[in-house]
């Protein structure tokens, strides 16, 4: 093995697909769907196993975990049962072959000097693909489980910043250095070994509100955007990817979240949209999350909104763009959104087994033969469309 891997040749980085794809949140219960259906993401080890395995094995790029410490109430209370996120990366990174899979950490629990070590630790353990998703924190009664008061919005975000610089410092700088900052002090700061990605693991953050875009242009190699609409997608990401380019010289990757409904008939499509998003969707549950959010997040234009626009997004995959049809209408809107600029797409649904079979039966081969996907041994190949 190589004692160091560029990480632009990581597979969420490197040319082998124009456009990227990950899944989202198997590592909670209910996944990100605010429904109690059954094939919900139940959130055990044997299930996260065979999802990545299953990912992996047709070629996805990435797997994205959300940290979460307690459930959000109502009949699903999604997420009250979840799996850390360096240890679960860590497990099914020894178990997969490829697949690039992110650790989520929250700025204001972890100090970056114990995320550095483990970050090596686990970019070693798994050969070099090993990301981080670096979360400024917005959930107050979370952090008050670790005896924190939550820091206004954009004082959080200047706090990521610090920390930032200080994982990206014991990462390179070779002996010991110190850090003096507002925010974090770090005499003699030293970590060994360094990561095997140079010059450090891949970063993601999804703030997409201005600080978070501000963070992301300064800090990241990629970022999950909160994408309004597909129309509104193209003008998002060119701003992002400005902002990153104009200000701080830099090239970054836009990454977008869809939540897939897929039947053989538009209208069976929209009907268990229907069926799983509205008719036994957890109302009480998504009122918690927006009773959080609103006055802790600023990625979402609340204000424009109606509350039932707003509580069907949140128990559609947590504000994940909605692609209902059949293969060939799902698949073109994804073509559509890496048409607008996006490099990449991370996937919920409903039932990660039906959709994980669906991905490969029946919108994989399709993304092949529209030349934005590369065939992948044993799994997709193209001229394989199947119906």
């Amino acid at each position: 093995m190589s004692d160091s891997i560029e990480k632009q040749q990581t597979p969420v980085l490197d040319d082998e697909n124009q456009l990227k794809l990950g899944i989202f949140g198997i590592n909670m219960r209910g996944g990100v769907t605010l429904s109690p259906i059954e094939g919900m993401v139940e959130g055990t080890w044997e299930e996260n196993l065979r999802y990545a395995k299953w990912a992996d094995r047709i070629g996805i790029d990435a797997i994205v975990p959300i940290a979460r410490w307690r459930g959000y109430g109502g009949e699903a209370n999604l997420g009250d049962r979840s799996f850390e996120t360096f240890t679960w990366a860590t497990g099914l990174l020894t178990a997969t072959e490829r697949a690039q899979i992110f650790c989520t950490v929250h700025v204001p629990i972890v100090h970056p000097a114990l995320a550095a070590k483990m970050m090596a630790t686990v970019d070693h353990i798994s050969g070099g693909r090993v990301g981080l998703n670096i979360v400024a924190g917005w959930n107050p009664e979370e952090m008050s489980m670790f005896g924190m008061t939550q820091r206004e919005h954009d004082e959080r975000y200047q706090v990521a910043d610090e920390w930032a610089q200080v994982i990206k410092q014991l990462w390179t700088v070779t002996g010991e250095q110190d850090f003096d900052g507002e925010y974090y002090k770090v005499p003699g700061g030293f970590s060994e070994p360094k990561p095997l990605q140079k010059p450090y693991p891949v970063i993601m953050n999804a703030g997409t509100s201005a600080a978070g875009r501000e963070f992301a242009a300064k800090h990241s190699d990629l970022i999950f955007a909160g994408l309004t609409t597909l129309e509104t997608a193209a003008a998002q990401v060119a701003e992002i990817k400005s902002l990153a380019r104009d200000k701080y010289g830099r090239e970054i990757r836009v990454f977008g979240r869809a939540h897939i409904v897929c039947r053989d008939s538009e209208a069976e499509a929209k009907a268990e949209y229907d069926r799983v998003h509205k008719e036994v969707a957890d109302l009480e549950g998504a009122k918690n999350i927006v009773r959080l959010n609103m006055p802790n997040s600023q990625s979402a234009d609340w204000e424009s909104l109606k509350m039932e626009q707003i509580l069907e997004g949140t128990v559609a995959g947590l504000w994940a763009l909605p692609l209902v049809g059949t293969p060939d209408q799902v698949a073109q809107q994804i073509v559509d959104l890496h048409e607008s600029g996006l490099d990449g797409v991370a996937f919920s649904w409903p039932d990660f087994d039906e959709g994980l079979e669906q991905l490969e039966t029946s919108i994989l081969p399709r993304l092949v033969e529209a030349g934005i996907r590369a065939p992948v041994t044993g799994g997709v190949t193209a001229g394989t469309t199947a119906d």
